[in-house]
């Protein structure tokens, strides 16, 4: 916007916007350059950088409260045993609203079927006076209610309920009619390479991480056969739209539906969450350990200083701004990720999941999965279980995006089945609109370093996924320690 954002302590007034994203090259202390120095100045006020980070990254400065300051947006985070629950962490208006707490935590007004509340109805804020308690990083936790209350009050999944209303993007297609030979850089052939030699997987693994990390996602083409994925498109189908004991789908943003998997063949199998290319990916770029002990203010403070710094990934492996010691290290509070122990660095399982896009369903908003505490902190592999094409709604990527970089284009990842996706959780992306006649399916898993809020808690998905995410975590960690070790010994994490 170009308006000028806000007073220091100090006299400082940034006058930043979106503009700032576009001409990331001349740098964000080029903005500061004669103004104040953040790091020098500690009297300096830092609204205004903060501002200009939310610009940058997707978040909103909360002006009704300065006291939250930039909060994570675009995050789904139901919960609960026989719930159904949205939410939207945005504290707008006089509206607080939740992501998630602990499955003891929230105001459960009717046990059969609760609802989160979100931050604004269809027709704009509403004058709720709902308290927003947090956890102890500072994190908004859990407020419920009952789809019927949150329906009388026009109360939609993320405010207005995720779709995409603004002007398309330019988009190049990996495959299909449509296939651009610009999207070949962002594509690694990996069919065949999980029968291959181990040199040939590490080979793989490595280019696959050197993609990963200039463009935030990378595409490994026919990583599995047709043969062995294809029959997992029933079992999913068979898994949303028929009652689970124990499981609750819950609603996405634009219509989609998501429900965590049993640990149970065909989910748990070796071949489909254990391969040994995904797992060295992993292990090797998962590095951030900025979330591991701090709060939500010392999170975005050291983003802060990573966007001064330049935004360059390595500035992550720096020591201080590795785990920090104390009681959220030891105990991370709900809807923080609790993998590992205190002591442990790097990459382990988080969860797995299942995502139905039906027909008709509208595009997503460009949004990040996790805000906090910036990119190499949680990567999110997709295993497409229907045949993707440009139009039955696959995942658009901005390229680039978990850097900060706006190339002002998006790549849309429509590869041949058997195709797996690994993406940054911070990395800008959404869901292309669906213009076909099935239901589309993907199988979705995650892996994240300790702390990461993602506002998930053991009871999102009802009361017995916790037991099968566990179940997941110690199965899938047994190998990828190894690779994080090895990692770590060869010098290359």
């Amino acid at each position: 916007s170009g308006r000028r954002c806000g007073e220091g302590a100090a006299g400082c007034g940034l006058g930043v916007g979106r503009g700032v994203a576009t001409r990331w090259k001349r740098r964000f202390t080029a903005v500061c350059a004669g103004v104040c120095s953040l790091a020098a100045v500690p009297a300096c006020d830092l609204r205004p950088a903060r501002r200009a980070l939310s610009h940058l990254s997707g978040a909103a400065w909360c002006a009704a409260d300065p006291r939250r300051g930039w909060v994570p947006g675009y995050m789904c985070s139901p919960r609960g045993p026989g719930r159904v629950s949205f939410v939207d962490p945005f504290p707008l208006g006089s509206v607080r609203h939740a992501s998630s707490s602990s499955s003891n935590s929230g105001v459960s007004r009717r046990p059969e079927a609760v609802r989160q509340v979100s931050a604004r109805s269809s027709g704009g804020d509403v004058g709720l006076a709902i308290p927003q308690p947090v956890n102890a990083a500072g994190f908004p936790v859990t407020i419920q209610m009952s789809p019927e209350e949150a329906d009388a009050m026009g109360l939609k999944p993320f405010g207005d309920g995720g779709a995409d209303n603004s002007i398309a993007r330019p988009k190049l297609y990996t495959h299909g009619p449509c296939a651009s030979k610009a999207a070949s850089a962002y594509l690694v052939n990996a069919e065949g390479v999980l029968q291959s030699s181990p040199e040939r997987q590490h080979e793989v693994a490595m280019e696959a991480l050197g993609k990963l990390r200039a463009n935030g996602f990378v595409v490994l083409e026919r990583l599995h056969s047709a043969e062995e994925v294809l029959p997992l498109e029933r079992e999913a189908a068979w898994f949303l739209d028929s009652p689970q004991d124990g499981f609750i789908p819950q609603p996405l943003r634009a219509g989609r539906t998501e429900g965590h998997l049993p640990f149970a063949i065909p989910w748990a199998s070796d071949w489909l969450m254990k391969n040994n290319v995904v797992l060295e990916i992993a292990a090797n770029y998962l590095t951030n350990g900025l979330a591991a002990g701090r709060t939500q203010d010392e999170q975005q403070w050291g983003l802060v200083q990573w966007l001064t710094s330049g935004a360059e990934l390595d500035w992550f492996l720096r020591p201080e701004f590795g785990p920090k010691p104390g009681p959220l290290l030891d105990d991370p509070p709900p809807g923080c990720s609790d993998v590992g122990a205190a002591q442990d660095l790097g990459a382990f399982f988080g969860r797995a999941s299942v995502i139905k896009t039906p027909p008709g369903s509208e595009a997503q908003k460009h949004h990040r999965d996790i805000n906090f505490p910036g990119p190499m902190a949680q990567l999110t592999v997709q295993v497409a279980l229907t045949p993707l094409k440009a139009n039955n709604g696959p995942l658009g990527y901005v390229p680039g995006s978990h850097r900060m970089h706006t190339p002002g284009f998006e790549v849309v990842a429509n590869p041949p089945i058997g195709s797996v996706v690994l993406y940054d959780s911070f990395c800008e992306h959404r869901g292309i609109e669906h213009h076909g006649r099935e239901d589309r399916y993907a199988l979705y898993y995650e892996f994240e370093t300790r702390g990461v809020y993602s506002g998930y808690t053991a009871t999102h998905f009802g009361p017995q996924s916790g037991l099968h995410m566990e179940a997941f975590r110690m199965a899938v960690d047994t190998e990828l320690r190894k690779w994080v070790d090895a990692s770590a010994k060869s010098g290359q994490r």
